[in-house]
């Protein structure tokens, strides 16, 4: 008897979720890094670190998605 997964359509509001809590911590932490080790604080860089994780984590989500997706058809 096949199995029947109920595996969920890649929801671009949850790429969207991850990427912003994504960005967010991942800019927290690098610049408490970067505060740690001496660095200048300048507002550019958090937003730089913000942009970055976002666009990062929100591709590999929905990266992930799609491979389940396709793993489970």
């Amino acid at each position: 008897m096949p199995k029947i997964y109920n595996m969920p359509e890649i929801s671009k509001k949850r790429v969207i979720t991850a990427g912003l809590i994504g960005g967010i911590i991942f800019s927290i932490v690098v610049t408490l890094f970067d505060h740690f080790f001496g660095k200048e604080f300048s507002w550019t860089r958090p937003v730089f670190y913000f942009i970055f994780g976002f666009v990062m984590y929100s591709f590999l989500t929905y990266r992930n998605f799609k491979k389940h997706n396709k793993r489970h058809e």
